[in-house]
C-alpha cells in the first residue's frame, strides 16, 4: 500500500474505489463533553466527569475520470456500492481502516456520509469528495501481541497510549479447582474464590482417554475388530488413515500423494469406501460419560473438485463394538453443500430414514446466510470412442450410390457441478457431549483453523448446543469404545479416470471422561485436563473449550496500561501452556 493510499474493509482506495487520497488531517481528539451541575448558592458547579464519544475523520479523494462522463459514473456507482450496504444484517458493524502513511495502525468504524462531488473544471468530470468516517470506540489499534505467560508474577511492558483489554488463554496439564490472575489492583477468576471452597472442590469428571492424535498405535483396522460399525448406505472398509504429524490430525493416509481409499468397488456405484478404525486403549464401559473430539472437512472448488463426495465421522460403540452414535460431516452429490450430523441409535443401528429406531440430535446445514449457490454448471465428461454404421449417398460415374460406412463417435456423460458451498465447506467441528442417566448435553462448535479458536458469530457459523433427555430409554446402553471412518463414494470422474481433488478429512483430538456423581451443593472443578480456558476482558467472559462458564469472580474485567504492567497468574498451573494476547491502543 502506497502513502498516498488508505484501505477500508480489505478495499484498497487506488485498485479497487478508483479514488485518489488527498491530505488527511488526523483529529487530535475524540469529541468531548463536559458533565456538570449547577448546585445554588454554590462557588462554580459540580464537575461529574467527561464524555469521551466518537471521533471523525475526514478523507478528501479525488476522482479521475479524464473527461468521461460514463467512466465518471461507473467509478461513483462502483464507490457507492462498495462503501455502502443496504444489507440490515450489516447494520451496527464497524470495519478497519489503515493509513499508508501509518501502516501499522488500525482505526475502527464506520462510514457516516459520502459528500456530493465537486467538479475540479467543467467539462472534465474529474471530481473531488469527501467520505466522513467514525469511530465509535475513538481509539486506534496497534498490531495484535502474543506472549506466553507463567504462573505467578509476570511483567508486561505495553506500547501505546490507552488501556487495553487482555485475553489470557489456558491450556492446563490437569483438572483445575480455580483459575485467577491479579492486574492493576484488578481481580478475575474462574471457580471458587474462597481457599475452603477450593480445598474441597470435586471433580465431576474422571478422565479415561486423551488422544491428541500424534500416534497410530491405539488404533485397529482388523476386519474382526470394525465389523460392528455400522454406518448408513452401503459401505466397504478398506485403505488406510494415517497421523499429519505437523497438525496432529488422523487423515487419509498417502501413498505417492494418492489417498489410499482403496480400489472403487465394482458391484455398485453408490458405495462408500475407505478407512475405518477403531479406538483400542478403552478398558471399561461408560453408563455417564463426556466426549470430546472434532472433525475437519474441505471441500475443493473446481469444475470436477466440487463434485466430490466425502465423509468423516466419529463413531460411539458399544462393549461389542456396534455402532450406538456417530458424529460427523457428510457430502452429498453434484456439489451440493455439506452437512453435520449427530445421531444417536440402538446397537447395530445404520441411522437409515424412518427406522425408528435413530435419533437425529443435529442434522443441519449450518446458517443459512452462509450459503451461496452458483448457477449448475453442465460438464461433458468424455467416456471414449464407439464404432457406429451410417449410411452415405456417393457420385461414382454420374451414379449415386448407397453406401454402409464405419464412423467413430466419441461418447460423453452429462453431469452437473452445483458448487454450492456454506460454513461447513471448510470447516472444523468440536463436539462437546455429556451423558447423565437418560440426559445428553451437547454442543457443536465451528473452530478457526488458522487461530485455533472457537468463531463466535452463529450467523456466518456452525455454533448450536442443546439438551436431548432419552425419556424411553432408548438409547440407554454404555459407551465401550470409539470408531472413526474416512470415505468417499465414487462419482463419473472415478469410472472415466478424470483427475479430481476430494475433500480433505481428518480427525482431531479425543477426550473422553467418566462422569462422576457430585452432590449438588459441593464445589465442582472448572475445567478438565487439556481443556482450553479463555479469560478474555474483552468480551467480559469466559470460556471453557468455546462454551461460556460461571462462576466468574471479578472486582472487574482488569486493564493493562501503556508502560510496565504485573500480572500475576494463580492456579496449579506451573506447567500449563498460557499465553497472553492484547491490542495496543492509541488514543
Amino acid at each position: 500500500m502506497n502513502k498516498s493510499d488508505f484501505e477500508y474493509a480489505g478495499l484498497n482506495s487506488r485498485n479497487d474505489l478508483q479514488a485518489i487520497m488527498g491530505a488527511v488531517t488526523l483529529p487530535s481528539a475524540p469529541a468531548m463533553a463536559e458533565q456538570a451541575t449547577d448546585i445554588p448558592a454554590m462557588y462554580g458547579n459540580q464537575f461529574n466527569g467527561m464524555d469521551y464519544t466518537s471521533r471523525t475523520i475526514s478523507i478528501p479523494i479525488t476522482i479521475i475520470a479524464r473527461g468521461s462522463q460514463d467512466k465518471y459514473t461507473q467509478i461513483m456507482h462502483n464507490l457507492s456500492g462498495l462503501l455502502l450496504s443496504d444489507d440490515p444484517s450489516d447494520n451496527g458493524k464497524e470495519y478497519p481502516l489503515v493509513f499508508g502513511f501509518e501502516p501499522k495502525v488500525t482505526y475502527w468504524g464506520h462510514i457516516t456520509a459520502i459528500s456530493d462531488p465537486q467538479f475540479i473544471n467543467q467539462g472534465s468530470w474529474d471530481a473531488t469528495l469527501t467520505i466522513t468516517f467514525v469511530q465509535s470506540d475513538p481509539r486506534a489499534t496497534l498490531p495484535q501481541v502474543e506472549k506466553p505467560l507463567k504462573n505467578g508474577l509476570n511483567t508486561i511492558t505495553v506500547d501505546g497510549t490507552a488501556r487495553t483489554a487482555p485475553v489470557i488463554q489456558v491450556v492446563p496439564k490437569r483438572a483445575l479447582k480455580y483459575i485467577g490472575f491479579n492486574l492493576n489492583g484488578g481481580q478475575f477468576g474462574l471457580g471458587p474464590e474462597n481457599p475452603d471452597d477450593q480445598d474441597t472442590a470435586v471433580a465431576p469428571y474422571t478422565e479415561v482417554v486423551d488422544d491428541p492424535m500424534g500416534s497410530m498405535a491405539m488404533w485397529s483396522n482388523d476386519a474382526n475388530v470394525i465389523s460392528g460399525m455400522k454406518i448408513n448406505g452401503k459401505y466397504v472398509y478398506q485403505g488406510a488413515s494415517q497421523i499429519k504429524t505437523d497438525t496432529r490430525v488422523m487423515m487419509i493416509a498417502l501413498s505417492s500423494g494418492n489417498k489410499r481409499y482403496g480400489p472403487m468397488p465394482t458391484t455398485t456405484n453408490d458405495t462408500w469406501y475407505g478407512p475405518a478404525y477403531r479406538y483400542t486403549g478403552m478398558t471399561n464401559s461408560l453408563t455417564d460419560w463426556r466426549i470430546r473430539t472434532g472433525v475437519h472437512h474441505i471441500k475443493y472448488s473446481g469444475t470436477h473438485n466440487g463434485r466430490a463426495i466425502g465423509q468423516v465421522a466419529v463413531l460411539l460403540l458399544d462393549a461389542n463394538g456396534e455402532t450406538i452414535g456417530r458424529f460427523g460431516i457428510v457430502d452429498h452429490g453434484g456439489g451440493a453443500r455439506p452437512q453435520a450430523f449427530l445421531q444417536l441409535t440402538k446397537p447395530g443401528g445404520t441411522f437409515t430414514a424412518g427406522d425408528g429406531i435413530h435419533k437425529d440430535i443435529y442434522y443441519g446445514y449450518g446458517p443459512s446466510k452462509a450459503f451461496t449457490n452458483k448457477a449448475d454448471a453442465k460438464i461433458k465428461i468424455k467416456k471414449g470412442t464407439s464404432t457406429k454404421t451410417v449410411t452415405k449417398y456417393r457420385r461414382s460415374r454420374g451414379k449415386v450410390k448407397k453406401v454402409s460406412v464405419k464412423e467413430t463417435i466419441t461418447n460423453y456423460a452429462h453431469v452437473v457441478n452445483k458448487e454450492e458451498t456454506d460454513a461447513l465447506s471448510s470447516a472444523w467441528l468440536m463436539l462437546d457431549m455429556t451423558k447423565i442417566g437418560h440426559t445428553y448435553t451437547w454442543s457443536i462448535t465451528q473452530y478457526d483453523t488458522s487461530t485455533g479458536q472457537p468463531y463466535k458469530d452463529a450467523n456466518k457459523y456452525l455454533i448450536v448446543h442443546g439438551t436431548y433427555v432419552d425419556v424411553s430409554k432408548k438409547y440407554d446402553t454404555a459407551l465401550g469404545g470409539i470408531g472413526s471412518v474416512m470415505l468417499k463414494k465414487p462419482i463419473t470422474e472415478d469410472i472415466e479416470k478424470i483427475h479430481y481433488t476430494n475433500p480433505f478429512l481428518s480427525i482431531t483430538n479425543l477426550h473422553i471422561w467418566k462422569a462422576n456423581s457430585v452432590p449438588t451443593n459441593n464445589p465442582t472443578y472448572v475445567a478438565t485436563a487439556n481443556a482450553e480456558i479463555v479469560m478474555d476482558c474483552e468480551e467480559d467472559q469466559v470460556t471453557v473449550n468455546g462454551a461460556l462458564v460461571s462462576p466468574v469472580w471479578s472486582t472487574d474485567f482488569p486493564k493493562l496500561k501503556p508502560g510496565v504492567n504485573s500480572l500475576t497468574l494463580t492456579g496449579d498451573i506451573d506447567d500449563a501452556k498460557i499465553t497472553l494476547k492484547y491490542l495496543p491502543r492509541l488514543l
